[in-house]
Protein backbone atom coordinates (compact mmCIF):
# COMPACT_ATOMS: atom_id res chain seq x y z
CA UNK A 1 0.00 0.00 0.00
CA UNK A 2 1.59 3.19 -0.78
CA UNK A 3 0.32 6.33 0.82
CA UNK A 4 0.84 8.85 -2.32
CA UNK A 5 -2.69 7.98 -3.19
CA UNK A 6 -4.07 10.75 -1.09
CA UNK A 7 -3.74 14.10 -1.22
CA UNK A 8 -1.32 12.14 -1.77
CA UNK A 9 -2.72 14.05 -5.33
CA UNK A 10 -6.05 14.12 -6.59
CA UNK A 11 -7.26 15.57 -9.37
CA UNK A 12 -10.56 17.24 -7.44
CA UNK A 13 -10.66 18.43 -3.61
CA UNK A 14 -13.49 15.68 -3.65
CA UNK A 15 -11.83 13.00 -4.72
CA UNK A 16 -8.63 14.19 -1.90
CA UNK A 17 -10.58 14.46 0.92
CA UNK A 18 -12.13 11.01 0.27
CA UNK A 19 -8.45 9.37 -0.07
CA UNK A 20 -7.50 11.31 2.78
CA UNK A 21 -9.83 9.47 5.52
CA UNK A 22 -9.23 6.54 3.84
CA UNK A 23 -5.58 6.86 4.37
CA UNK A 24 -6.04 7.96 7.76
CA UNK A 25 -8.04 4.79 8.89
CA UNK A 26 -5.63 2.72 7.72
CA UNK A 27 -3.30 3.72 10.76
CA UNK A 28 -0.02 2.96 9.45
CA UNK A 29 2.30 2.27 11.50
CA UNK A 30 5.41 1.20 9.39
CA UNK A 31 7.25 2.57 6.11
CA UNK A 32 5.07 4.66 3.55
CA UNK A 33 6.14 2.45 0.67
CA UNK A 34 6.62 -0.49 2.12
CA UNK A 35 3.52 -1.29 4.59
CA UNK A 36 2.16 -4.82 4.32
CA UNK A 37 -1.71 -4.93 4.81
CA UNK A 38 -2.15 -7.05 7.76
CA UNK A 39 -3.99 -10.51 8.40
CA UNK A 40 -7.58 -9.94 8.92
CA UNK A 41 -8.49 -10.37 12.92
CA UNK A 42 -10.95 -9.78 15.64
CA UNK A 43 -11.48 -6.27 16.91
CA UNK A 44 -10.97 -8.34 20.53
CA UNK A 45 -8.09 -9.68 18.96
CA UNK A 46 -6.80 -6.47 18.10
CA UNK A 47 -7.23 -5.00 21.02
CA UNK A 48 -5.20 -7.62 23.20
CA UNK A 49 -2.15 -7.61 20.80
CA UNK A 50 -1.64 -3.64 20.89
CA UNK A 51 -0.51 -1.50 23.49
CA UNK A 52 -3.27 0.96 24.47
CA UNK A 53 -0.59 3.61 24.98
CA UNK A 54 1.50 3.01 22.00
CA UNK A 55 1.93 4.88 18.83
CA UNK A 56 -0.77 2.49 16.90
CA UNK A 57 -2.81 2.51 19.32
CA UNK A 58 -3.01 6.78 19.29
CA UNK A 59 -3.07 6.18 15.79
CA UNK A 60 -5.82 3.83 15.36
CA UNK A 61 -8.16 6.38 17.84
CA UNK A 62 -7.27 9.18 15.92
CA UNK A 63 -8.21 8.25 12.69
CA UNK A 64 -11.29 6.51 14.53
CA UNK A 65 -12.27 10.19 15.79
CA UNK A 66 -11.57 11.68 12.71
CA UNK A 67 -14.43 9.31 11.00
CA UNK A 68 -16.66 11.08 13.99
CA UNK A 69 -15.40 14.28 13.03
CA UNK A 70 -13.88 15.25 16.03
CA UNK A 71 -10.44 16.78 14.79
CA UNK A 72 -9.09 18.61 17.95
CA UNK A 73 -9.36 15.07 19.53
CA UNK A 74 -7.92 13.42 16.62
CA UNK A 75 -5.12 15.99 16.88
CA UNK A 76 -4.28 14.93 20.28
CA UNK A 77 -4.25 11.46 19.17
CA UNK A 78 -1.92 11.78 16.04
CA UNK A 79 0.63 14.03 18.07
CA UNK A 80 1.23 12.14 20.71
CA UNK A 81 1.94 8.90 18.18
CA UNK A 82 3.97 10.80 16.63
CA UNK A 83 5.81 12.27 19.76
CA UNK A 84 6.30 8.61 20.81
CA UNK A 85 7.47 7.77 17.66
CA UNK A 86 9.21 10.33 15.86
CA UNK A 87 11.38 8.57 13.15
CA UNK A 88 7.41 7.07 11.59
CA UNK A 89 7.37 9.32 8.34
CA UNK A 90 3.84 7.47 8.15
CA UNK A 91 2.64 9.15 11.32
CA UNK A 92 3.86 12.55 10.43
CA UNK A 93 2.10 12.28 7.18
CA UNK A 94 -1.09 11.42 8.74
CA UNK A 95 -0.85 14.16 11.17
CA UNK A 96 0.11 16.89 8.53
CA UNK A 97 -3.33 15.64 6.97
CA UNK A 98 -5.29 16.27 10.40
CA UNK A 99 -4.13 19.72 10.51
CA UNK A 100 -4.74 20.18 6.61
CA UNK A 101 -8.12 19.28 7.70
CA UNK A 102 -8.56 21.85 10.17
CA UNK A 103 -7.49 24.48 7.64
CA UNK A 104 -3.79 24.37 9.33
CA UNK A 105 -1.32 24.75 6.57
CA UNK A 106 1.52 25.68 7.82
CA UNK A 107 1.52 23.42 10.77
CA UNK A 108 0.70 20.60 7.96
CA UNK A 109 3.89 21.47 5.89
CA UNK A 110 5.93 21.66 9.04
CA UNK A 111 4.68 18.10 9.78
CA UNK A 112 5.74 17.30 6.74
CA UNK A 113 9.04 18.75 7.16
CA UNK A 114 9.73 16.83 10.12
CA UNK A 115 8.69 13.36 8.05
CA UNK A 116 10.69 13.68 5.23
CA UNK A 117 13.67 14.25 7.65
CA UNK A 118 13.29 10.88 9.23
CA UNK A 119 12.58 9.15 6.06
CA UNK A 120 13.92 11.80 3.12
CA UNK A 121 13.27 9.05 -0.03
CA UNK A 122 8.82 8.99 1.30
CA UNK A 123 7.09 9.57 -1.81
CA UNK A 124 3.81 10.19 -0.04
CA UNK A 125 5.36 12.95 2.05
CA UNK A 126 7.05 14.72 -1.11
CA UNK A 127 3.98 14.26 -3.22
CA UNK A 128 1.90 16.08 -0.18
CA UNK A 129 4.63 18.79 0.08
CA UNK A 130 4.77 19.39 -3.86
CA UNK A 131 1.10 19.12 -3.88
CA UNK A 132 0.66 21.73 -1.02
CA UNK A 133 3.20 24.51 -2.71
CA UNK A 134 1.57 24.22 -5.49
CA UNK A 135 -1.65 24.28 -4.42
CA UNK A 136 -1.84 26.63 -1.23
CA UNK A 137 -4.53 29.40 -0.65
CA UNK A 138 -2.43 31.13 1.33
CA UNK A 139 -0.05 33.37 -0.50
CA UNK A 140 2.66 32.70 2.17
CA UNK A 141 2.80 29.42 1.62
CA UNK A 142 2.68 29.24 -1.70
CA UNK A 143 5.47 28.29 -3.62
CA UNK A 144 5.86 26.80 -6.91
CA UNK A 145 8.93 26.49 -7.64
CA UNK A 146 9.28 24.21 -4.44
CA UNK A 147 6.30 22.33 -5.49
CA UNK A 148 8.20 21.29 -8.75
CA UNK A 149 11.33 20.30 -6.61
CA UNK A 150 9.17 17.97 -4.35
CA UNK A 151 6.99 16.44 -6.74
CA UNK A 152 9.72 15.47 -9.12
CA UNK A 153 11.67 13.82 -6.52
CA UNK A 154 8.41 12.00 -5.54
CA UNK A 155 8.06 11.05 -8.65
CA UNK A 156 12.05 9.58 -9.00
CA UNK A 157 10.82 7.98 -5.36
CA UNK A 158 7.93 6.24 -7.13
CA UNK A 159 9.83 5.50 -9.86
CA UNK A 160 6.80 7.34 -12.54
CA UNK A 161 4.92 4.45 -11.98
CA UNK A 162 2.33 6.34 -9.65
CA UNK A 163 -0.84 8.53 -11.37
CA UNK A 164 -1.44 10.80 -8.09
CA UNK A 165 2.05 11.57 -7.73
CA UNK A 166 2.43 12.10 -11.75
CA UNK A 167 -1.07 14.40 -11.23
CA UNK A 168 0.89 16.53 -8.38
CA UNK A 169 4.17 16.97 -10.98
CA UNK A 170 1.22 18.03 -13.15
CA UNK A 171 -0.14 20.52 -11.48
CA UNK A 172 2.97 22.05 -9.58
CA UNK A 173 4.21 22.99 -13.54
CA UNK A 174 0.68 24.19 -13.71
CA UNK A 175 1.12 26.87 -10.60
CA UNK A 176 3.92 27.48 -12.31
CA UNK A 177 2.52 28.40 -15.66
CA UNK A 178 4.50 25.61 -17.02
CA UNK A 179 1.45 24.15 -19.04
CA UNK A 180 3.74 22.12 -21.68
CA UNK A 181 4.63 20.14 -19.06
CA UNK A 182 1.52 19.84 -17.12
CA UNK A 183 -0.08 18.41 -20.20
CA UNK A 184 2.86 15.81 -20.45
CA UNK A 185 2.39 14.76 -16.68
CA UNK A 186 -1.33 14.37 -16.75
CA UNK A 187 -1.20 12.70 -20.15
CA UNK A 188 1.61 9.73 -18.18
CA UNK A 189 -0.75 9.72 -15.23
CA UNK A 190 -3.72 8.42 -17.58
CA UNK A 191 -1.26 6.40 -19.15
CA UNK A 192 -0.94 4.72 -15.71
CA UNK A 193 -4.84 5.17 -14.96
CA UNK A 194 -6.68 5.74 -18.24
CA UNK A 195 -10.13 5.57 -16.50
CA UNK A 196 -9.55 8.17 -13.92
CA UNK A 197 -12.44 11.12 -14.67
CA UNK A 198 -10.33 13.45 -12.56
CA UNK A 199 -7.77 12.82 -14.45
CA UNK A 200 -9.39 13.94 -17.43
CA UNK A 201 -10.04 16.97 -15.94
CA UNK A 202 -7.21 17.97 -14.88
CA UNK A 203 -5.57 17.34 -18.67
CA UNK A 204 -8.49 19.68 -19.44
CA UNK A 205 -7.77 22.83 -17.30
CA UNK A 206 -4.53 22.12 -18.25
CA UNK A 207 -5.06 22.22 -21.81
CA UNK A 208 -7.59 25.38 -21.91
CA UNK A 209 -5.07 27.22 -19.47
CA UNK A 210 -2.62 26.70 -22.74
CA UNK A 211 -4.85 27.64 -25.24
CA UNK A 212 -5.86 31.02 -23.30
CA UNK A 213 -2.45 31.73 -22.72
CA UNK A 214 -1.45 31.37 -26.74
CA UNK A 215 -3.90 33.75 -27.47
CA UNK A 216 -2.81 36.96 -25.12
Amino acid sequence: MTVSARTWSFGSDCSRSVALCALLSAALVGGCATAVRAPKTTEAEDRSHVDPNSAAAHASRGSALIGEGKLEQALAEFREASRLDPTNSVLWLQLSQVYELMGRGEEALNSLETGLQADPGNAGILNQLGWLYATSGDPSQRDPEKAVAYAQRAVEASNGRDANILDTLAEAYYANRDFDRAIEAEERALEIEPGSDALRIQLQKFREAKALESVR
